[in-house]
């Protein structure tokens, strides 16, 4: 890794990252009228008319707008409350370090009182503007979104995918325009993301190890110095100045720029203008930022901001799959999903190696995922 401020190649209408690029995975989604239903989550951006009403006198009716910024906390409250219904989650065989529902809740509420994060959220809810106009309402998905690079799992090792996916009913933050198709990945143990009794970040299987390039690039963005919170199982850090705590900010293409978050503290290895390679250690993973416990939160994004970027749906190259009931397929290509065990391939021995996991395994360049 090199300090040099050159841009990748494979900008946008040069076909060079990707002219090797077989045609991309397919997904299926679900039916059903909530999927074809506008997210709630949008009408919080009418909080900001109430903003005339409070500099224009006349105007004092207006301020009644505020009130729809509460809708802006619809995706922190999926997140935390039960979904309805009786189906059954991708997720329910993981055992995360959160046991009570009752933890994050009254982090959510504290946390309202740090400046930092009100100024954060205000900022992510403001860039749905930009976002929305830039594809004029038509915004990206698995179907239509056409990558440029040929991206890895930023990990090594098998992880488990325990939020995210390329649909909505898999969706990180669907009403996050900024992390809609982002993913969150911890490691586990016999169905436990940590030993022991989880309060602590040291207590999880994820927590200190390392984090790699996704793909070939230029940092653009190196944040460190953000603490790792000493508590852990469901408590949110009340002093965190970034939603994502220690972070890194990767260029790859023109319009691809992945994020890997939630890094450990002093575990940066890359600083901004660093080239890096695909597999280079750049970081980490950590509980820096909003954690409820360690894990590394991943995703591309179509610009250098965070806070005015649209989150990319990508698939992955040359991974291992393990499903929930134990079905294990090799893939060239595909995305990945909530509740699903994944395992970078680098070399065809372990791909070879991998057959063998059990007689179901196979190898699909153009994977289905539900």
């Amino acid at each position: 890794m090199t300090d040099t401020t050159t841009a990748p190649e494979g900008r946008a209408g040069e076909r060079s990252v990707d002219e090797s690029l077989p045609e991309q995975p397919t997904v299926e989604r679900a039916g059903g009228l909530r999927s074809r239903l506008p997210d709630p989550t949008y009408l919080a951006l009418l909080f900001f008319l109430g903003v005339p009403g409070t500099l224009v006198p006349s105007l004092e009716w207006m301020e009644t707008f505020y009130l729809f910024g509460l809708f802006g906390f619809v995706p922190m409250l999926r997140g935390f409350l039960p979904s309805p219904g009786s189906d059954e989650s991708p997720t329910d065989w993981i055992r995360m370090g959160t046991r009570s529902r009752l933890r994050p809740l009254v982090s959510t509420a504290y946390i309202q009182l740090n400046p930092f994060l009100q100024l954060k959220g205000l900022s992510q809810l403001a860039g749905h503007v930009p976002v929305l106009l830039r594809y004029r309402f038509r915004l990206p998905n698995a179907e239509r979104y056409d990558q440029q690079v040929d991206y890895r799992l930023p990990v090594e090792g098998e992880w488990t995918v325990v939020n995210g996916g390329p649909t909505r009913e898999h969706s990180h933050s669907w009403g996050m325009l900024a992390q809609r198709y982002a993913c969150d990945l911890v490691v586990t143990d016999d169905g436990r993301s940590f030993e022991g009794d989880g309060e602590r970040p040291e207590d999880y299987h994820c927590y200190g190890e390392p984090v790699v390039a996704p793909a070939d690039g230029v940092v653009v963005a190196a944040s460190d110095g953000h603490r790792d919170y000493h508590r852990a199982g469901g408590w949110l850090d009340p002093l965190q100045r970034d939603l994502r705590g220690n972070y890194l900010t990767i260029e790859h293409a023109d319009g691809e720029y992945s994020v890997l978050a939630h890094l450990q503290e002093g575990s940066l290895a890359v600083s901004a203008g660093d080239r890096v390679e695909r597999g280079d250690v750049v970081a980490r993973c950590g509980h820096s930022g909003n954690s409820t416990e360690p894990h590394l939160h991943f995703q591309v994004q179509d610009h250098p901001s965070f806070f005015r970027a649209m989150s990319l749906p990508v698939y992955f190259a040359d991974l291992r799959i393990r499903d929930a009931d134990g079905e294990t397929t090799t893939h060239e290509r595909a995305y990945v999903r909530e509740g699903q065990r994944v395992t970078p391939l680098g070399h065809e021995e372990e791909r070879v190696a991998s057959a063998g996991d059990d007689g179901r395994t196979t190898d699909a360049e153009r994977p289905s995922r539900e």
